[in-house]
């Protein structure tokens, strides 16, 4: 996955400003009018402070009539760039830190979107508007609930497809992209498939490894392999998994982890030892083969269903 970079667009404008003139005879009636003008005026002013005066009011509604004009190409232009907001790159299903335990967001190619707890149950759901910030000089996504109230935004760091969202100012929750649009599995499959993809699910073990697979719903699957080391170690895959329609597919996105048991606090403690880990799991004549695509760990290891 890779951060974007924030891209600002910058609106600018500019006024030319020009007179001209020409000298007039003494002797015509403008002529008349004005010495008229300037000799009434000395009472109160001199010529040269009138002047001034004069200059400064029409520098005044000069600098007004641009300010305006700036502000209307501004809002006109904030205005057509939010109208024509794009979601499709961000539609499909992000989970904070790519963690599937953890809570996630769905967004829909249309700006609609919808939150789930880790636990899987539903949190919110609304839509997602494409803003201008004056303040960072900047366009970003703001979601809001079905009632128009503000949830929480992100930046527009200019990435057409993004993997990435960093919430607010501080950059947490950090969500990544890890399926599109309609689920890992949605390429149309059938029912027959479908009833073979969950032909997967369940329990298999192979002497001291132990295989868990689960249906995560919208065409997702998730395998643990727990492999025990000792009474107190084991190591663990962390596979998400989707059907290709042959067999169980994991694309970099699994992780490989050390559990230990800690015999003074009698609990268990984790270290993910790597991560970006690919696999696939095949079965044949009711069994499961698991081949490690990354590390070559047990490949060719055959699992039964757990009785």
């Amino acid at each position: 996955m890779k951060k974007g970079i924030l891209a600002a667009f910058i609106l600018t404008a500019a006024v030319a400003v020009s007179g001209c003139g020409h000298d007039e005879d003494d002797s015509s009636p403008k002529a008349a009018s004005t010495a008229q003008t300037t000799e009434n005026t000395t009472e109160a002013l001199t010529t040269e402070e009138t002047t001034t005066v004069t200059t400064t009011q029409t520098v005044s509604i000069s600098q007004t009539e641009t300010s305006v004009s700036t502000q209307k190409a501004s809002e006109s232009e904030d205005a057509s760039q939010a109208g024509n907001a794009d979601f499709k790159g961000l539609a499909g299903y992000w989970y904070i830190d790519g963690d599937f335990d953890k809570a996630s967001l769905h967004i829909y190619e249309d700006g609609k979107f919808e939150t789930f707890y880790a636990t899987g149950a539903p949190e919110n759901n609304g839509y997602i508007k494409y803003e201008f910030d004056e303040v960072i000089n900047n366009y970003y996504y703001a979601m809001y609930s079905e009632s128009g109230a503000f949830i929480m935004s992100f930046a527009d760091d200019g990435e057409k497809e993004k993997t990435d969202i960093y919430i607010g100012n501080e950059g947490t929750p950090h969500f990544v992209k890890m399926y599109g649009e309609g689920g890992l599995g949605d390429d149309g499959k059938g029912t027959d498939e479908a009833e073979l993809a969950y032909n997967y699910v369940g329990t298999w073990d192979c002497e001291r490894a132990h295989l868990n697979i689960e249906d995560r719903g919208e065409g997702i699957f998730k395998a643990v392999l727990k492999w025990s080391d000792s009474a107190f170690a084991y190591a663990e895959w962390d596979y998400p998994l989707i059907f290709d329609g042959e067999k169980m597919l994991c694309d970099e996105n699994g992780k490989y982890s050390v559990v230990e048991y800690d015999q003074e606090t009698g609990t268990y403690h984790t270290d993910t030892i790597s991560e970006n880990k690919s696999a696939e799991f095949v079965m044949l004549n009711g069994e499961i083969t698991w081949n490690d695509l990354t590390d070559h760990r047990g490949d060719g290891m055959v699992f039964r269903k757990a009785e």
